[in-house]
């Protein structure tokens, strides 16, 4: 690994100014967001809470604090619960269930895998690692569509399909299912320690800035833009500490 004085100084003698630079900007970028796009209505709000609660998460995350990262973890993915039970998207409500628990099972997981800091200790994976990891991308973008189907007609679909395209090119449902795949698949190999599930990380904000831009939704593509600067200070971090 090609080692960066920066980046070693900003994620050991500069890591709590970093956190609290990160966090103050981040807070910004979202409050200009939540001013100027929003009707500033009571569900806004709750969203704009569960953004912030997300960037203490994924703060917390990519500097392997456990009860920063996985404790603001709950309360962030069970406020997405919310919002999006209260905004009628009874199927996306799934996701962030499933991450909830994956959040309340790190909190003891990692808490037995730690250094003399008390930070998580990160692993990194094997070639049967990465090919499981590749086999369950792959099965997943296979089998979702028939999955979705299946949940929409029992009323929980987790994506609509609305004929929409990305640059006239990409339909939009195939768009929001590799989205949630990775994420599955990121979320899966962060909770279990492996470094490199912030290459995976890198990819799900990319494609997701693309999904939130086409819906709309500016104060979540604001965030996948500042979750994407976190996302390669924790693959710088991780990688390092798992060597």
């Amino acid at each position: 690994m090609i080692r960066i004085t920066f980046l070693d100084k900003l994620i050991d003698e500069w890591a709590n100014l970093w956190i609290a630079t990160w966090f103050v900007l981040g807070s910004i970028a979202l409050l200009v967001g939540f001013a100027l796009t929003t009707e500033q209505t009571p569900l806004d709000l709750f969203y704009l809470m569960v953004s912030m609660l997300g960037l203490l998460c994924v703060v917390g995350l990519s500097f392997r604090k456990n009860r920063l990262g996985n404790g603001f973890g709950m309360a962030a993915t069970a406020g997405e619960v919310i919002v999006q039970g209260t905004s009628g998207a009874v199927g996306l409500m799934l996701a962030p269930l499933f991450n909830f628990f994956t959040h309340a099972y790190a909190l003891r997981y990692w808490s037995k895998n730690t250094d003399g800091d008390g930070q998580m200790i990160p692993k990194s994976a094997t070639k049967q690692v990465w090919l499981i990891t590749i086999l369950f991308l792959v099965v997943g973008l296979a089998a979702f569509p028939a999955l979705n189907e299946f949940l929409t007609a029992q009323g929980f679909g987790i994506i609509q399909k609305d004929g929409s395209s990305f640059l006239g090119k990409i339909d939009f449902f195939w768009i929001n299912v590799v989205a949630f795949v990775l994420s599955i698949t990121a979320q899966i190999t962060m909770i279990l320690r492996y470094s490199f599930n912030w290459w995976l990380w890198i990819l799900v904000n990319a494609v997701w800035l693309i999904v939130n831009l086409m819906t709309g939704n500016v104060i979540f593509a604001i965030q996948s833009c500042i979750y994407q600067i976190n996302a390669i200070i924790g693959l710088y971090e991780w990688q390092r500490n798992a060597q």
